[in-house]
C-alpha cells in the first residue's frame, strides 16, 4: 500500500471512531453469531481461504472503506484516548493487572521473586528471568542497526526487499550473590535468529536441567495489524537453549513455524502459542497482476501454498502445522462478509518432547490471548459501520493529510469483541464456544488480557464502550459461560435493569482493571480517579458494591492482602478554567495509593505518595512485568519496587495548583525505587529510597535514555536491570549500589 494512502486511511479511521454518535441504545445486543464451525472437509476449508484471498484483494482495490473498516483490531485505529478528556496521554497507557507472580516458593529457602504475571501458574515471557534458587540471572539483549538517509534522516530497520539489520541477540548469564549483593557475568551467548526480533523467553526448570525458551518473530508487527498482506511470508522461531551449565550453554533445539506469533503462555511443560498466518503465493503478488490473473493464481494454489507449516531443528522437511479438515470458520459469514484469509492457530507445544501435542485453527483474527490454568481465550475487536445512523450533517466528512482530500460518508460504528474459548486437558485443546461482548479491550497489547478473568467456568470481561453519552455507561462488564454446544453465552452484564448504575462518568476511560477472586476492581479516569468495586460472588447477579473518588488515577492494581490494594499510576489535577473546556486534568508525577477494601461498600485511601513532578515516567505504568513484588513475611512487610525516570522534585509534598500544574519539569534522575507496604493497624506506604543509576548531575546532559527496565529480589537484595546493565544493592541501602555489571 502507498505510504501516503496508509496515513490517510489511519487518519480517516481515527476520525470515524472519535466521531461516534452519543445517543445510541446501550441495550443493543452484540452483533451476529460468532460461533465457530467446521466445513466438513479440508477441501472446503481451502476453498474458504481462496475465497478470502480473492475477496480481500477485490475489496482493497475497489472499496476505500476496506482500509478502515476491516481492520478487526482496536490498535490499528485507536480513538483519541485520554487526550480527548485531559489533553494528556491516551487512556489505557497503563493497565490493569499483573501481580499474581511474586515470590517463588522454591526448595532453596530463598525469597526469590519471579515474573509479575496475571495468573498464578501461568507464566509469561519476558527478557529477564531468574532461576528458582535465585543464584542465576538471565538477560536477553538485542541490538539493531538502522538505515539513515543523508537527507531524509531516520528510515528504519529495513529497506525495500531487505531483512531487518540485526546486529545481534545475546543471552547473558550471570551469577547472583545475594549476600554481597553482586552479579558476576558467566557467559554471553550469541543467538542466531536470522534477522528476527527476539520477543522474550521462558525459563523452564525440571530436575537438574534449566532451559531458556526464546521466541523470535518479525519486528513491529502491531504497526501493520490492519494490513493483512503485510503478514505474508512471516515466520517465527522458537529456540531452546540449555543453560544448566553456563560454561557449556548452547542451543539444543529449534522450532520454525510459518506465521507471526501474536502471544504465548507457559503452563508447566506446555507452551501455548497463538499465531497469525497469511498465505503468500510463490512468485506472484496481488498488486502485480489483474484481478482475473490473481483469481486464477489463487484457485490453482496448492495446500502447501495456502496453509502454515513448521520444521524442527533446522531440518529441510516441513510438516503441515494444521489439519484443514478440522479447522473452524465463523457462522457469521454471509454474502456481505467474506472469510478473512488469515489463519489463526492456537498451538500446544510440549517443551520436553519438543513436539506439538495439539493445534486448533480458524479463519479470522485474534489480537490477544488470555489463559487461566483451565482454558485459553482468544479475542479480537470487530467493527460494523452499518449498524448506526449516518452523520446528521449529511454524512460527508472531509479528511486532508496536506496532499489531497478524502470525502467519505461515516456511520456510528458498533464496536464489539469476539471471544473464543478453548479448554485445556493435559496438553490437549477442546473448543468450548464463542461469544461476543459490546465494547473493546483497549489499546495496549500487554493490557488486553487483563480485561478478562476466568473463575469457576465463568469468564468476566471489562470493556470500554465507544458509544459515549450521558445515557451510556463508559465501561461495560460482561459475564460469559459456555453452554456446552459451542456458544459462549452472556449470562449477566453491568449495567442492567436491576443494577442501572454506570461504571464511570461520561467521557471517562478504563485504566486499571483487576479481577481478584469474587471481585473486580475497575479504575476510570478523566479528571478524577473513581475506583469501582464490583461484587461477582454470584456471577449471574453482578453489582457495584462501592466507589471511591480521588485525584489522579491508577494504571496498575496489586493485592497486598485480602483487605488492601495498592494502586500505581499518576497524580492529576483539574485543568484551570481558562484552559480548554475545564473538564479534563493535567497529569503530574507517579502516584502510589494504598486502598483499604475490607468494606467494599466504603473503600478508603489509607495513604498516597508522590514521586516526581510533571514529566515523570515509568515503564511500570504500561508493563506490569516491570514491577517486582516480594510478599510480606514475619520478618518484613510487602516490598514493591520499579524504575522511575524522575522529573523535577523527587518527593513533592503536594500536588501543584493553578497554572503551576501546566509546567513540565526537567529530568532529574533515573533509578529503582523501593516501597514497603504495611497492612493492619499501621497500614501505610514507606519509601525505602532509590537506587540511582543515571542522573542529570553526572554527565550534565539534559536528556536521558528511556531504557526498558526490570528488577528481581533475592532475600534482602535487589538486582535492577536497566538496558543491558545490572545494578545491585541491599534493600535497606538502595542509595549505595555496587558498580554496574
Amino acid at each position: 500500500m502507498n505510504a501516503r494512502i496508509t496515513v490517510v486511511a489511519g487518519l480517516v479511521s481515527a476520525v470515524l471512531l472519535a466521531a461516534c454518535s452519543s445517543d445510541s441504545d446501550t441495550s443493543v445486543e452484540p452483533l451476529g453469531d460468532r460461533k465457530l464451525r467446521t466445513l466438513g472437509s479440508g477441501d472446503a476449508f481451502l476453498d474458504a481461504v481462496r475465497e478470502g484471498l480473492i475477496a480481500q484483494n477485490t475489496a482493497s482495490q475497489g472499496n476505500p472503506d476496506y482500509l478502515s473498516s476491516e481492520s478487526g483490531d482496536q490498535d490499528s485505529a485507536p480513538v483519541s484516548g485520554d487526550g480527548a478528556a485531559s489533553g494528556e496521554s491516551g487512556g489505557d497507557t497503563g493497565g490493569e493487572s499483573g501481580g499474581e507472580g511474586g515470590v517463588d516458593d522454591s526448595s532453596s529457602g530463598n525469597e526469590v521473586t519471579s515474573t509479575n504475571v496475571q495468573e498464578l501458574g501461568v507464566d509469561e515471557q519476558d527478557w529477564v528471568k531468574v532461576n528458582a534458587s535465585g543464584d542465576r540471572l538471565y538477560l536477553l539483549n538485542s541490538a539493531y542497526d538502522y538505515y539513515y538517509g543523508p537527507e531524509d534522516g531516520f528510515i528504519g530497520d529495513t529497506l525495500p526487499g531487505e531483512e531487518p539489520l540485526a546486529a545481534g541477540t545475546t543471552l547473558r548469564i550471570l551469577q547472583l550473590d545475594a549476600d554481597a549483593p553482586d552479579a558476576t557475568g558467566l557467559r554471553d551467548l550469541p543467538l542466531s535468529l536470522d534477522g528476527r526480533y527476539a520477543e522474550g523467553f521462558y525459563l523452564y526448570e525440571k530436575d537438574e536441567q534449566t532451559q531458556a525458551i526464546v521466541s523470535a518473530s518479525g519486528n513491529s508487527f502491531w504497526a501493520y495489524w490492519s494490513e493483512p498482506a503485510m503478514f505474508g511470508g512471516r515466520d517465527s522461531l522458537i529456540t531452546r537453549v540449555d543453560v544448566s551449565d553456563a560454561a557449556n550453554a548452547s542451543v539444543t533445539a529449534t522450532l520454525n513455524l510459518d506465521g507471526q506469533i501474536v502471544s504465548s503462555r507457559r503452563i508447566g511443560k506446555y507452551l501455548f502459542l497463538a499465531s497469525r498466518f497469511y498465505p503468500q503465493l510463490p512468485d506472484v503478488q496481488s498488486y502485480q497482476v489483474s484481478a482475473d490473473q490473481w483469481r486464477e493464481a489463487v484457485n490453482s494454489a496448492s495446500a502447501t501454498d495456502l496453509l502454515p507449516q513448521y520444521s524442527l531443528d533446522g531440518g529441510a522437511n516441513r510438516t503441515a502445522l494444521i489439519d484443514p479438515g478440522s479447522c473452524f470458520v465463523s457462522d457469521s459469514a454471509s454474502s456481505d462478509h467474506y472469510y478473512s484469509p488469515d489463519i489463526i492457530t492456537l498451538s500446544v507445544f510440549d517443551l520436553e518432547a519438543w513436539q506439538f501435542s495439539d493445534n486448533e485453527c480458524y479463519l479470522g483474527a485474534t489480537e490477544t490471548l488470555y489463559a487461566s490454568p483451565q482454558a485459553v481465550f482468544l479475542a479480537t475487536t470487530q467493527y460494523d459501520y452499518s449498524s448506526g445512523p449516518v452523520a446528521e450533517n449529511g454524512g460527508s466528512l472531509s479528511v486532508d493529510d496536506g496532499s489531497f482530500p478524502v470525502d467519505i460518508e461515516w456511520h456510528d460504528p458498533r464496536v464489539d469483541t469476539d471471544i473464543h474459548q478453548f479448554n485445556i486437558d493435559s496438553g490437549q485443546l477442546l473448543y468450548a464456544g464463542s461469544g461476543t461482548v459490546q465494547g473493546h479491550l483497549g489499546w495496549n497489547p500487554l493490557r488486553k488480557p487483563f480485561r478478562m478473568s476466568e473463575r469457576d467456568g465463568y469468564l468476566r470481561v471489562a470493556t470500554f464502550n465507544d458509544r459515549q453519552g450521558l445515557d451510556e455507561s463508559p465501561i461495560l462488564l460482561s459475564v460469559l459461560h459456555a453452554d456446552g454446544g459451542g456458544e459462549l453465552d452472556t449470562v449477566a452484564s453491568l449495567p442492567n435493569a436491576s443494577e442501572p448504575g454506570f461504571i464511570g462518568k461520561p467521557g471517562e476511560q478504563l485504566y486499571a482493571s483487576r479481577f481478584l477472586g469474587d471481585r473486580a476492581y475497575l479504575v476510570t479516569f478523566r479528571q478524577t480517579d473513581p475506583l469501582y468495586i464490583i461484587d461477582l460472588a454470584d456471577p449471574l447477579q453482578p453489582a457495584i458494591a462501592g466507589e471511591l473518588q480521588i485525584d489522579g488515577y491508577s494504571d496498575y492494581l496489586h493485592p497486598i492482602s485480602a483487605d488492601y490494594l495498592l494502586g500505581i499510576g499518576k497524580d492529576a489535577v483539574a485543568t484551570p478554567g481558562d484552559i480548554g473546556d475545564g473538564r479534563g486534568a493535567l497529569v503530574q508525577g507517579v502516584k502510589l495509593s494504598l486502598f483499604n477494601v475490607s468494606n467494599p461498600a466504603a473503600p478508603t485511601e489509607v495513604q498516597s505518595m508522590l514521586v516526581g513532578q510533571r514529566g515523570t515516567e515509568s515503564r511500570a505504568l504500561s508493563d506490569h512485568r516491570a514491577i517486582v513484588v516480594q510478599s510480606a513475611t514475619d520478618d518484613h512487610p510487602a516490598r514493591v519496587g520499579f524504575g522511575i525516570d524522575v522529573h523535577g522534585q523527587a518527593s513533592p509534598s503536594s500536588s501543584p495548583t493553578g497554572h503551576e500544574a501546566t509546567t513540565y519539569h526537567g529530568w532529574n534522575y533515573s533509578g529503582f525505587h523501593g516501597f514497603e507496604i504495611r497492612t493492619g493497624a499501621d497500614a501505610g506506604i514507606t519509601s525505602r529510597g532509590a537506587m540511582v543509576v543515571e542522573s542529570f548531575g553526572d554527565g550534565g546532559d539534559y536528556y536521558h535514555s528511556y531504557a526498558d527496565d526490570r528488577a528481581v529480589m533475592v532475600n534482602d537484595s535487589v538486582f535492577y536491570i536497566r538496558g543491558d546493565k545490572v545494578h545491585a544493592a541491599p534493600w535497606d541501602d538502595l542509595a549505595n549500589p555496587m558498580p554496574a555489571r
